[in-house]
C-alpha cells in the first residue's frame, strides 16, 4: 500500500472526512491509480509493465488529457487511463464520485438503494442503478473457498399475486411448479480459528435453475476446491450426494431437530442466508433473478470484511450455555482497496435500453 493510500484512507472515519479526502479530482485520479495499481502500471490490453504518461503532449489535433497512458510494448502500443477496461470504463462522472459512491456503500450495513445513492450523490437514480452495479461486479471474489465450508438453500422472491384463471402454485397439481420463486445457493467459509484478528471467510451465492445434483455439483466445483473442503450441510439428498466427492462431508438431521453436534452445523451459512433476507426486504425491497448474482457479490464481501474481536458465552432460554463470536469491522476506507484491487479486466455496459450488459466478469492482472 502507498503512502499516499495510506495517509489517505487513514484518515477517513466521518462522511465529513469522506468529502475532503475525494474533493480533488486530481488527487483522487492518483489514490486511484494507486489502488488498481499497486505494484506499478500495467497495461490492460496485454499486461505489460511499462507505459509512458501522454498527459500535457500536443496530438495533433487534441492535447493528451491528464492520466492518459502509452503501453511501451512495440506490439500493442495501446493507450488507456485508470478506468480502462474495468466496470468504470468511459464514465463520464468524476473520479471523485465514484470513490464516494463506494465509500458511501461499504459505509452502510446492509447497503444503500439508487434512490439513496442519487440523492447523497446528486445523480440521477439510473446512474445510481448502473453505478450501483458497476461497484458490486468489482466486489466479486474468484479465489476458491477450502477448509470447512457450509453449503445451504432459500428461496428469492415474495408470494406471488393473484391473477384470475391461473389456480396457485404448490397444490401438487401434475406438472406443475411448486414455486415461482428463485432458488438460490449459498456457500459459507468458516473462519481458520477464532484468536482475536482472524478474518472471516468467504460467502458466495448463486441463483440456481434447480436443486438437482448435476446443478449443484456445477456451482460447488466452481466456488469451492472441492479436494481441500470438508464439507457441512443438512441431510438434503441433493447435499448427500454431491458431498461424497469432497474431502469428508457431515451432516444435521433438521428434520429430527438436530441443528448442531459439536462443530458439526450449518448455522453460519443460515446466518448468511437470513442477512440476505434481510437486506432485500430493508434495503431494496427487490431484486430480479437476473441481477441478483450482482447483489450477493456485495452481501458476499460485506460477510467477509470482518475480523475476530473476541468471544462471549451466552445462555439460552432453556439454560444452555453456547459460545458466540464477536466480530469488528474492517474500516470502509480501507475495503475500498481490496474493491479496486480486482477492478482490471470486469467490464459492464450500459445497453440500449438503460439496462446493464456484463462483457467480462473476471477480473485480469489482479496483484
Amino acid at each position: 500500500m502507498s503512502d499516499l493510500v495510506r495517509s489517505t484512507l487513514a484518515g477517513i472515519r466521518t462522511v465529513d472526512d469522506m468529502v475532503r479526502a475525494f474533493s480533488d479530482e486530481e488527487r483522487c485520479r492518483r489514490l486511484m491509480e494507486s489502488m488498481i495499481w499497486p505494484t506499478g502500471r500495467v497495461c490492460p490490453a496485454c499486461g505489460y509493465r511499462r507505459s509512458i504518461a501522454l498527459a500535457g503532449r500536443d496530438m495533433g489535433n487534441w492535447r493528451a488529457r491528464p492520466g492518459l497512458y502509452q503501453c511501451s510494448n512495440g506490439s500493442c502500443r495501446f493507450q488507456f487511463t485508470v478506468t480502462t477496461r474495468t466496470p468504470l470504463h468511459s464514465t463520464k462522472l468524476p473520479l471523485a464520485t465514484w470513490l464516494k459512491a463506494l465509500w458511501l456503500t461499504l459505509q452502510s450495513d446492509k447497503g444503500l438503494s439508487s434512490v439513496r445513492l442519487a440523492e447523497a450523490l446528486g445523480v440521477s437514480q439510473p446512474t445510481a442503478w448502473r453505478m450501483g452495479h458497476a461497484l458490486r461486479l468489482m466486489m466479486a471474489r474468484e479465489t476458491q473457498l477450502e477448509g470447512t465450508v457450509e453449503i445451504d438453500e432459500f428461496y428469492l422472491g415474495g408470494r406471488p399475486r393473484k391473477q384470475r384463471d391461473t389456480p396457485p402454485v404448490g397444490r401438487g397439481r401434475k406438472g406443475q411448479k411448486r414455486t415461482t420463486k428463485a432458488c438460490v445457493l449459498a456457500v459459507v467459509e468458516r473462519p481458520r480459528d477464532a484468536e482475536i484478528g482472524t478474518v472471516a471467510g468467504g460467502a458466495r451465492a448463486s441463483v440456481v435453475v434447480d436443486l438437482s445434483a448435476v446443478e449443484t455439483e456445477r456451482v460447488l466445483e466452481k466456488e469451492i476446491d472441492v479436494a481441500a473442503t470438508h464439507l457441512m450441510s443438512d441431510a438434503w439428498s441433493t447435499f448427500a450426494a454431491v458431498g461424497q466427492s469432497f474431502a469428508a462431508h457431515d451432516t444435521v438431521q433438521h428434520a429430527k431437530r438436530e441443528y448442531a453436534r459439536g462443530t458439526v452445523h450449518a448455522n453460519s451459512v443460515e446466518g448468511f442466508n437470513s442477512r440476505v433476507r434481510r437486506t432485500v426486504a430493508g434495503v431494496f425491497h427487490h431484486i430480479s433473478p437476473e441481477h441478483a448474482d450482482l447483489y450477493f457479490h456485495e452481501m458476499g464481501f460485506r460477510w467477509s470484511q470482518r475480523v475476530v474481536a473476541g468471544q462471549t458465552t451466552r445462555r439460552s432460554p432453556r439454560g444452555r450455555e453456547h459460545v458466540r463470536t464477536l466480530w469488528d469491522r474492517i474500516p470502509p476506507a480501507m475495503q475500498l482497496v481490496a474493491v479496486l484491487r480486482t477492478a482490471v479486466g470486469r467490464q459492464l455496459r450500459r445497453t440500449r435500453n438503460g439496462s446493464i450488459s456484463i462483457k467480462s466478469p473476471i477480473a485480469a492482472f489482479c496483484l
